[in-house]
C-alpha cells in the first residue's frame, strides 16, 4: 500500500506553535487552515514552513521546549520582544499588503478607467443584441446598472470624484455607453 506525503502529513499531524514565554500567547504555524485541538477550532496564522523561515529571517535562535510541545506539536517558547518580532513580521506585511491592495483597488484613475470600460462593453453587448434600438435612447436606464459592477466603496470614490453627485456620474455613463453607437 503506497501512502502519499499529503496522507502522510495528515496522519503525522506537525505543527509549529511559537509561544511567548512572558503572556503565553501563541502564533499557530500549521498546513491544514483550521487546526483541530480537543475537537475544537483553531485557525492557524501561517503554514508550518513559515515559522522557521521567518525565525530564521528574524535572527532568533530557538529549540522546540518538550515540556509544551506534544501530539506531534513543536512549541517554541521565545521571549516577549522576540516573540513581537515574529508577529509584527506575520501581521505586519499583511496589513500592508493589504493596504497596498486597497489603495489601488480605491484608485480613482483605475476606478474610471474600469467604469468606461464596463460602459463601452454594456453598450456594445447591448447594441449587438438590439441593433435597432437608438443607444441614446436606452443610455440613462443602461447606466443605472454600473453600480452593481462596483463594491459600495468603489461606487462612492466615483460619486466623490463627481462632486457628490451620482446623477453627474450617470451621465458620464450613460455618455460613454451612447458614444459606443456613436
Amino acid at each position: 500500500m503506497k501512502i502519499t506525503r499529503k496522507q502522510l502529513r495528515q496522519i503525522i499531524k506537525e505543527a509549529i506553535d511559537v509561544m511567548n514565554a512572558e503572556t503565553g500567547e501563541l502564533l499557530i504555524f500549521d498546513d491544514q487552515p483550521d487546526v483541530n485541538a480537543d475537537g475544537g477550532s483553531i485557525k492557524s496564522d501561517a503554514p508550518e514552513a513559515a515559522a522557521l523561515d521567518m525565525m530564521k529571517r528574524l535572527g532568533i535562535t530557538a529549540s522546540p521546549d518538550p515540556e509544551y510541545s506534544s501530539d506531534g506539536v513543536d512549541t517554541y517558547p521565545l521571549p516577549n520582544e522576540q516573540w513581537e518580532m515574529m508577529q509584527d513580521e506575520l501581521y505586519g506585511k499583511r496589513a500592508a499588503r493589504k493596504s497596498k491592495a486597497d489603495k489601488e483597488r480605491l484608485d480613482i484613475h483605475n476606478l474610471m478607467n474600469r467604469l468606461e470600460q464596463w460602459a463601452v462593453d454594456a453598450g456594445g453587448d447591448y447594441g449587438a443584441d438590439n441593433p435597432d434600438v437608438d443607444m441614446q435612447d436606452i443610455a440613462w436606464d443602461l447606466s443605472d446598472a454600473a453600480q452593481f459592477e462596483f463594491q459600495k466603496d468603489e461606487w462612492d470614490e466615483l460619486i466623490w470624484a463627481f462632486d457628490g453627485n451620482e446623477d453627474d456620474l450617470r451621465t458620464f455613463v450613460a455618455d460613454s455607453i451612447a458614444s459606443v453607437a456613436g
